[in-house]
């Protein structure tokens, strides 16, 4: 702020001549000043972030915080999937590889262009843990089976189609449909008790089978608990609302259209196996893949996760552990 002094004439102090030469001076200096003061603009661009530091195969949502009456936005996204785009607030843009990335906003405004970079802005880490460097994985059969890493987590890329325990023992193939209803004990079936569906589908096994003592996952891996894909969701995407999507296998090879939201990011290659219902028929082949968990619900029901051709949600929920499900094994 500038501070104006005056002063007053008085003749014992000044001649007139020097009052009036005083008061020329101070009316420059004031006008000069006044040329001084910094000219300001009524726009500029910034942004934040849903988050900055992640792990790889996350996703980050951008929000616009300019000033000014914006009409367009130009983003760059250095190591993002996609790598730019002109929404206002663009969302779900994918960092699938670690490093340090600058992001830069570009606004127009009816008076001028702003823009504003930030440098090294997302740190993106390959996060402790997962497959390492394990590429495949065999159960006792010899059965093969691709791996993926999904932020510290080690999962099967295929749906489980082994026949025997890791003891060697022989996992009880039921198929007529009053026995499968009863049974309290393990049991598998493949799709219609059609064997050709193994290949891509993997087998269906009951709930008691997968939580056998005698193990059905090679040996390091496990049957995940309920917590394990509350994990990998909420790992990719914490709102749970494109999850699902992340998780299913793209196009309509095998699942049915529109499959909604399906890009596989993740890796997880997830297959719409359909199941067995406790009464015996099977269904939704094409249409859903429901993978078991170990997680009990009491003395008739547990928990499982479902991915549907309908919707990018991937659910968790219970059922009768007499239903034949997809197995999906982690690294422990």
């Amino acid at each position: 702020m500038l501070n104006i002094y005056t002063f007053e004439f008085d003749p014992n102090t000044y001649s007139m001549k020097e009052f009036f030469t005083k008061s020329l001076f101070v009316a420059a200096f004031i006008v000069a000043m006044s040329g001084c003061e910094e000219e300001t603009t009524d726009f500029a661009a910034d942004f934040e972030a849903s988050v900055t530091n992640i792990g790889v195969g996350q996703y980050v949502n951008f929000e616009d915080a300019s000033i000014g009456g914006v009409t367009s936005w130009e983003w760059t996204f250095e190591g993002g999937q996609p790598s730019s785009s002109t929404e206002k607030d663009p969302s779900s843009i994918l960092y699938a590889t670690a490093g340090t990335y600058d992001v830069t906003l570009t606004i127009t405004t009816d008076e001028g262009n702003s823009t504003e970079t930030k440098e090294g802005f997302i740190v993106v880490e390959q996060l402790a843990g997962g497959c390492g460097t394990t590429s495949i994985v065999t159960d006792i059969e010899g059965n093969a089976y691709s791996v993926v890493t999904i932020g510290s987590q080690c999962w099967m890329g295929e749906n489980l189609k082994v026949t025997k325990f890791r003891d060697g023992s022989n996992i009880p193939v039921v198929t007529d449909d009053n026995t499968w209803k009863n049974l309290t004990t393990a049991g598998m079936v493949s799709y219609n008790n059609d064997n050709a569906n193994d290949a891509t589908y993997g087998k269906l096994y009951n709930w008691f089978a997968v939580n056998d003592p005698r193990g059905i996952c090679p040996d390091g891996w496990r049957v995940p608990h309920d917590n394990d894909y509350r994990i990998l969701t909420e790992y990719l995407d914490p709102d749970d609302e494109f999850a699902g999507g992340r998780m299913k296998e793209m196009g309509t090879d095998h699942w049915t259209a529109p499959n909604e939201g399906a890009n596989n990011s993740s890796g997880f290659t997830g297959l719409p196996g359909g199941m067995r219902f406790r009464e015996g028929q099977f269904d939704h082949l094409g249409l859903r893949g429901l993978f078991w968990t170990s997680r009990s619900d009491g003395d008739f029901e547990a928990y499982f996760l479902t991915l549907t051709y309908e919707t990018p949600v991937a659910h968790r929920t219970f059922i009768y552990k007499q239903s034949g499900f997809s197995c999906r094994c982690i690294k422990e």
